[in-house]
């Protein structure tokens, strides 16, 4: 009888997954990075970077129209172990989506908000200083994000809470994006309490509006975030202006970035950089830029870039 019912129990479980959608989806790098400053005491000017990424994700959609849905991520640095982030689950009804978990914020789940980044890492630009990202190699917020797609306005709602990583005591998030033929515009606030790690910074806001126009092969956008931290520093209104185009296998892209004021470990209010990508073919691609940051520190990255 025992047999019977292992046996029995086994035919579920495969009959259900058979009937599911699991994905498995990976990406990684390799290259060189430059500090001109060096990035920390035990490292120099010039040195080896690298990553490897596997994103696991399942569907399960029931015979009334609902799809559930989860996901989690496994990831490699040069400097860190392998390990996995906090997961995230929710179910998806029509328009609507709810997620919960290791989830992001309204603002960070805007894309066009990071359409100004370059190089292998991803970066420069950024108009919003104190938004609660999900995290890629952590237990992330124990946070909700819900989201309403109407055609070609999406509306998103998030709440944050702490979850013992010292980001964040609880954010509250709202954004709106709408895309209008070659324009795309989204913008939204969020207001958030301080980690019990940083008492010297109080409670904290957030705005932004971003836009961005596709003219033929190329894209010209414009980010503002207006930055306050109660009790704190911060670099109040921040504006990026950026650009990119493509032609042929290279794509060219350059950001320039001007904040309202400096913190105390900043020596000068504008950042900006350019960076450059070459398309292997098949998911590859040849990646590499130069950047200055707001303490005049001059940085950047080479190297090969691959999905699969």
């Amino acid at each position: 009888m025992k047999k019977i019912l292992i046996a029995t129990t086994a035919l579920v479980l495969v009959a259900g997954a058979a009937s599911a959608d699991v994905t498995i989806a990976g990406s990684g790098y390799f290259g060189m990075g430059y500090d001109k400053n060096g990035s920390t005491a035990t490292q120099g000017k010039t040195f080896l970077i690298d990553r490897m990424q596997l994103d696991f994700k399942a569907t399960k959609t029931t015979d009334s129209g609902l799809t559930f849905h989860g996901a989690f991520r496994v990831r490699s640095n040069q400097d860190k172990a392998t390990g996995f982030n906090g997961g995230a689950v929710g179910v998806t009804a029509g328009g609507l989506d709810v997620s919960v978990g290791n989830v992001t914020d309204a603002y960070d789940a805007s894309g066009v908000v990071y359409n100004s980044e370059i190089g292998i890492c991803g970066c420069g630009g950024e108009v919003i200083t104190n938004a609660a990202e999900s995290s890629s190699t952590g237990s992330g917020h124990n946070a909700v994000l819900v989201t309403y797609t109407m055609g070609s306005l999406i509306g998103r709602v998030g709440y944050q809470q702490a979850n013992g990583n010292g980001v964040g005591n609880g954010e509250a998030s709202i954004g709106l994006e709408y895309t209008m033929g070659s324009l795309h515009l989204a913008g939204g606030y969020l207001s958030g309490k301080p980690s019990p790690a940083v008492p010297v910074a109080g409670d904290y806001t957030g705005a932004w509006l971003a836009g961005e126009y596709a003219i033929g092969n190329s894209h010209v956008g414009v980010l503002v975030g207006s930055n306050h931290v109660s009790g704190g520093a911060d670099n109040g209104t921040i504006a990026t202006l950026y650009g990119n185009t493509t032609f042929g296998a290279t794509t060219v892209s350059a950001f320039v970035s001007n904040a309202q004021r400096d913190l105390p470990t900043e020596t000068t209010k504008t950042t900006y950089g350019i960076g450059a990508s070459y398309d292997l073919g098949g998911g590859a691609a040849m990646v590499g830029h130069v950047r200055t940051d707001r303490t005049k520190d001059t940085l950047g990255d080479l190297g090969v870039t691959f999905k699969f």
